[in-house]
């Protein structure tokens, strides 16, 4: 099976517009697109209220939604990003664009 600029072999979605090259200044569009894609894939709900110390309740479901976000968001990260969030939040998409987000757009003073 041929694959285009526009699917993944598997035939998920746009993975490869989804790139995140660890350019700070594209940060935030890149989240938004990120965050589009976890919406088609029905698994937004695990990343709202990310800013908030709020814990989502872990049941399985859950856990098991988080662990995919973590699959799809290792897959559009440059290896520098992905370094950033390989020990702190593995297995845990939520954390890990926490510690992205954090990284990229600090809440400091410019």
């Amino acid at each position: 099976m041929a694959t285009t600029t526009t699917t993944t072999a598997t035939g998920y979605g746009p993975r490869s517009r989804l790139m995140f090259d660890g350019d700070e200044r594209k940060y935030e569009l890149w989240e938004i697109k990120f965050l589009g894609f976890m919406k088609i894939r029905d698994l937004d709900e695990i990343l709202q209220n990310l800013d908030d110390e709020y814990q989502i309740e872990r049941s399985r479901l859950q856990a098991k939604k988080n662990e995919e976000v973590f699959a799809e968001l290792v897959q559009v990260l440059d290896d520098r990003s992905l370094s950033l969030i390989i020990r702190d939040a593995r297995n845990d998409g939520r954390a890990a664009l926490r510690i992205l987000r954090e990284h990229y757009q600090p809440r400091g003073k410019p």
